[in-house]
């Protein structure tokens, strides 16, 4: 393309042409420029300026040596960075500490997955998946239904986020990728190291994509997207256990990317059985997108940085390091664990409950008043927020799990029932609450709770020593290992899985890596609990 403008003013006076540069020509296309170029000041005397049509051409001499699978174009820099780092990850990358992190991170999810069973979109995803059948099969755990990688990942992925129990830190929620990662195992016969190396590279990607494009208070909110990177964690996780080489990997990453960016409308309001399922749509998507590259679909060689892709939507990434730490730790040993199934902000301060409860009685309490972020007061705090008719809206709905909590000493997997959400004891106890933003404050926990009882005693209670600054992840006291034991223990029971099969599966999961087949432990929960048919 030539870098010069042809100007076609009529007359002899050639004005002054802004400056140009090759990018900016490419992002404007061949289309015509119209801008006025006469900067005289206009007067009654003098006619007012007319535009000068500025048309940018293009002629031979492109070139393209990217020498990429199908004629397609040369990677943008951020997608040759992700798939060089993703090509060079490996099984040594799986250190002591970083194993003792995934054998903790395993159980607690297969914790929250079995927390979900039997929830509405767990059938209806599990439905869905037994209509299919695929050379790779795949299994939709609880329910021992065999199906395609795509469909197991997203029946999968729905119940480990629906009870809102599972991990959060670097990129969210990043155990949300684990069902893709395990259904394609499955399908390849992959080993457990080989899995476990997968998912630490895919939390390093979910962590380091979301880090990097953090603007305001958390991954990619930025245009009101909903951390579209959970998708090209997973392709690029499942492409590692296909072997992909680069030039896959890098369909893989686009495809996953370029046609799936949720959006976060998901979840303000009312909610939906989509809150809890938008994240499987990624994993889905994602694994599908890994299938299509390894048969040779390309897709859009520059989905970052070329004209109408990512950058253009978020804005460019701040800083994106792979690995994303600089002391050494992997995202995996970042994320912290869930002790109430509950939306993350709510952690920290119900921690504290107990101490209210033993300040006061709840029948003595004339009003609380709640503190807290501003981005998260929007999601959790809005007025929908105050009339939950279904689970979803139930467990973000600040005022709903601060009464019920103080009703009842804790929040659990029954606490979420119509029959709880409509009680008139807790309805009338969170009208006496109201919750404000302080947009001085960041991170995911900050919050203050003031109480003021009917003899006018008031007191007040600030989460994580009243820290105001603090990052993903830091939203609780950390969990013991002997504590996400006892998570699993009690879910099992909860969900009436058998003390032998709970007994064997947690140790399956605890230990993957001396696991030969990925289906060993998979066989182990094909089927559990108590389902009403399909």
């Amino acid at each position: 393309m030539k870098d010069k403008l042809d100007n076609l003013q009529e007359g002899n006076v050639r004005p002054r042409v802004p400056g140009f540069c090759r990018r900016d020509l490419m992002k404007m296309g061949a289309g015509v420029v119209m801008m006025a170029l006469n900067s005289r000041s206009a007067s009654a005397q003098e006619p007012a300026p007319q535009p000068v049509v500025v048309v940018p051409h293009t002629e031979a001499g492109w070139k393209n040596d990217a020498s990429r699978a199908s004629g397609n174009g040369a990677m943008d820099n951020t997608t040759g960075q992700i798939v060089r780092f993703v090509s060079s990850f490996s099984e040594s990358n799986l250190t002591d500490p970083v194993l003792h992190a995934l054998s903790r991170i395993m159980v607690d999810s297969i914790a929250a997955l079995i927390s979900g069973f039997e929830s509405e979109p767990a059938r209806i995803s599990a439905r869905l998946a037994r209509t299919i059948r695929s050379d790779l099969k795949s299994t939709v755990l609880g329910y021992g239904v065999t199906t395609s990688p795509e469909l197991a990942a997203f029946a999968n992925g729905c119940m480990l986020r629906h009870a809102d129990f599972n991990d959060f830190g670097p990129g969210l929620h990043p155990s949300n990728i684990l069902s893709g990662i395990l259904a394609v195992g499955e399908a390849l016969h992959s080993t457990g190291l080989q899995v476990l190396t997968a998912v630490t590279l895919g939390y390093e990607l979910a962590g380091a994509l979301g880090e990097a494009s953090t603007v305001v208070d958390g991954p990619a909110y930025t245009g009101g997207w909903d951390s579209p990177f959970e998708g090209p964690a997973v392709a690029m996780a499942v492409g590692k256990l296909m072997g992909l080489n680069e030039d896959r990997l890098a369909n893989a990453l686009s495809l996953a990317l370029v046609p799936h960016m949720p959006m976060y409308v998901t979840v303000w309001g009312e909610l939906s059985h989509w809150k809890g399922c938008h994240s499987p749509e990624a994993v889905k998507c994602a694994v599908w997108a890994a299938l299509l590259a390894r048969e040779g679909m390309t897709g859009p060689a520059q989905p970052f940085e070329a004209r109408n892709g990512l950058f253009d939507h978020i804005g460019p990434f701040k800083d994106l390091r792979l690995p994303m730490s600089s002391d050494g730790q992997m995202v995996v040993q970042m994320v912290g664990s869930k002790r109430i199934p509950a939306d993350a902000v709510a952690q920290a301060i119900l921690e504290l409950i107990p101490q209210i409860r033993a300040w006061t009685k709840v029948e003595d309490i004339v009003s609380i008043q709640y503190e807290m972020p501003f981005f998260q007061w929007q999601a959790v705090a809005d007025p929908p927020k105050w009339d939950p008719q279904n689970r979803e809206t139930a467990d973000h709905s600040m005022p709903y799990m601060i009464a019920r909590c103080l009703l009842d000493g804790e929040l659990y997997l029954d606490s979420f029932t119509p029959e709880k959400f409509r009680d008139p004891a807790v309805r009338l106890l969170m009208e006496k609450i109201t919750v404000r933003p302080n947009p001085g404050w960041t991170g995911s926990a900050p919050a203050r709770i003031t109480v003021r009882t009917k003899s006018g005693a008031e007191r007040s209670w600030d989460s994580m020593g009243g820290r105001r600054h603090f990052g993903r992840g830091e939203f609780n006291t950390p969990m013991s290992g002997e504590e996400i034991t006892a998570k699993f223990n009690r879910v099992c029971g909860f969900m009436h899985v058998a003390d032998e099969q709970r007994d064997r599966a947690r140790a399956l999961w605890s230990n993957l890596q001396a696991v030969q087949d990925i289906a060993e432990p998979i066989r182990a929960l094909a089927k559990f609990g108590q389902p009403l048919p399909l």
